[in-house]
């Protein structure tokens, strides 16, 4: 071999060991120096040119390793991230430069030839590229990653990408954490993200690929990236405290109505792990409420809310809302006062949000014996496309009720608008303890928390239906104050006992229930009962068998025992005259 032609192949295994150098330093994803070179004079650029070029990027949730080679990775790696969107655009081309600097030194060497509006989009100097000619400038691998890893440019290349006037690439990783980009042609691309998935905690950064790449001795125009993102659920969790003491069995809450509860919601951040990128801000963070049907009057007045132990202002970092049966949390956007600001200030640590507050069972709804409430978070963080929900958490609470139905031994009475009424009374070791307070409901009674300032007196309605909602498990005592003109009082008070079950296989918990001692059917919560008052004849009410007026009645008939008797003894003296 002569001595120009062991010169050229000397330049040419050069100019392959400085590039696979140079693009090992790119897919490190790492910030490098400058060279700050002055521009010298292009002598000779061999560019790769191709059209199948091939780029597989696999998204993984885990913390950096070593720098990628463009080689496919085998081992190591775990946990895929679906749903990272990814844009991937040419910006440049990769050649061979052969270039003398202002000292008429002559090297070869990998170089990325980029324009006038790329180098203004990365914030490179053209006077400091390796050489230019013709309006394209030729800068160092290790120059031009530099600059897309400032942290300061990250912002406006994904803006670059994403503008679809550039024509980027676009393609979101499947279920593998995989994206792949074909047929492409040879070049040096440019890939950031468009979108994150709604449990990404850090960001993915923009990072560089070549193709082709020299990959274990040899060019290949299918090249492999492994970039970052580490991901965590945000979680929630809600308890309620009925605030009497009462324990019951399998967790489950019985409340009655009017009954005052509190409410705990947890939301749980996790902490940002390390990755590639920095963490992900929130933009927006909102906790909502929802009861069913209304079913809780919610004090707002009464919420509070912690950020950890710190207990944040109302107005100033988060805003109250409660429209119909939804209470709403918005923590405030403020650059450095507001809700926000103190969240994002602590992004590598877990943090956790609680609201708490105050709400009675609502005695104005229609009835369900299963009371639902539901809390769940909606966020968004920087990278996202949309904001996102967590999983709810549920709360159920459950009531029972009375379903009385009066009947009249004469059908062809009619019960008339409010004569006949009951009373319902606490039990006390099996006699009647404490009257309990209704209130007026949707056509029917509900459980009050005190007796209003002119008692509810509940009558039958002239259907002859009588419901009372709002009742835990228990024993009571349902007494009639007053009945129709012509029919007898009942002469003591039902005894109904409402015993919680287990619950059932579709999740609801059911009752079961006596009434003086029978079993009594129980259907949505209510217990069922009928009871039917017995006319008599005299025109006014008569109380039953063991009342007190039964006395009165033995009383007159012993008299006139006594008289009929004084009247039979006279007779017989007198006949004996």
């Amino acid at each position: 071999m002569n001595g120009e032609s062991e010169e050229k192949v000397m330049k040419h295994k050069l100019g392959i060991r400085l590039f696979a150098a140079g693009m090992a330093l790119v897919m490190a994803l790492g910030l490098l120096g400058t060279s700050a070179l002055a521009a010298g004079t292009v002598n000779s650029v061999k560019e790769k040119t191709g059209t199948n070029g091939q780029i597989v990027v696999t998204v993984y949730d885990q913390n950096p390793g070593n720098a990628g080679t463009g080689a496919p990775i085998t081992e190591g790696l775990s946990n895929p991230v679906e749903g990272v969107g990814i844009n991937a655009l040419r910006i440049g081309s990769v050649v061979e430069l052969t270039s003398t600097d202002t000292n008429n030194k002559v090297t070869t060497q990998v170089a990325f030839g980029l324009s006038d509006n790329i180098c203004t989009l990365l914030g490179l100097v053209p006077a400091n590229a390796i050489a230019s000619q013709n309006g394209t400038h030729y800068f160092a691998p290790e120059d031009v990653q530099t600059a897309v890893a400032l942290e300061a440019n990250q912002a406006t290349i994904e803006a670059h990408l994403n503008d679809e006037d550039n024509r980027a690439e676009s393609l979101v990783t499947r279920a593998t954490g995989v994206a792949t980009f074909d047929n492409l042609n040879y070049g040096l691309y440019l890939l950031a993200k468009s979108e994150l998935p709604a449990d990404a905690t850090t960001d993915l950064v923009p990072f560089l690929v070549s193709v082709p790449m020299y990959v274990n001795n040899a060019w290949t125009n299918t090249v492999y990236a492994y970039p970052k993102v580490r991901t965590d659920d945000i979680t929630i969790s809600k308890t309620v405290d009925d605030q009497d003491g009462t324990a019951y069995a399998d967790g489950d809450i019985y409340v009655n109505a009017g009954q005052t509860l509190k409410y705990t919601v947890t939301t749980t951040i996790p902490a940002a792990a390390t990755g590639n990128g920095s963490a992900n801000g929130f933009t927006s963070f909102a906790i909502t409420d929802t009861n069913t049907s209304s079913t809780l009057d919610i004090d707002t007045n009464s919420v509070q809310v912690k950020l950890g132990e710190t207990v944040l202002t109302k107005d100033t970092q988060y805003t109250v809302s409660y429209t119909g049966s939804v209470l709403t949390i918005t923590l405030t956007n403020t650059q450095t006062t507001g809700g926000l600001a103190a969240l994002n200030a602590n992004l590598s640590t877990e943090q956790t949000i609680t609201v708490t507050y105050n709400a009675a069972v609502a005695t104005d709804v229609a009835f369900s014996s299963k009371l639902t409430n539901t809390a769940k978070a909606t966020y968004q963080r920087e990278g996202m496309g949309n904001s996102a929900d967590t999983q709810e958490a549920k709360v159920d609470l459950y009531t029972y009720g009375i379903d009385l139905t009066k009947t009249l031994s004469d059908a062809n009475d009619t019960i008339s608008p409010n004569t006949i009424s009951f009373e319902l009374y606490k039990d006390n070791q099996g006699q009647l303890g404490a009257k309990i307070p209704v209130a007026s409901g949707t056509g029917s009674y509900w459980m009050a928390a005190t007796e209003e300032t002119s008692p509810v007196v509940m009558y039958v309605g002239t259907d002859g239906a009588l419901k009372l909602y709002g009742l835990e498990p228990g024993t009571y005592h349902l007494k009639e104050t007053a009945t129709m003109d012509g029919y007898t009082l009942l002469d003591a008070p039902i005894t109904i006992v409402i015993t919680a079950t287990n619950a059932s296989q579709d999740g609801e918990v059911t009752a079961t229930a006596t009434v003086n001692g029978d079993n009594a059917q129980v259907t949505n919560g209510l217990v069922s009962l009928s009871v039917e008052n017995t006319k008599n004849d005299s025109g006014f009410n008569l109380p039953q068998t063991g009342g007190a007026g039964t006395l009165l009645l033995t009383a007159v008939g012993l008299g006139l025992l006594s008289i009929g008797v004084i009247l039979l003894a006279m007779y017989r003296k007198k006949g004996n005259r």
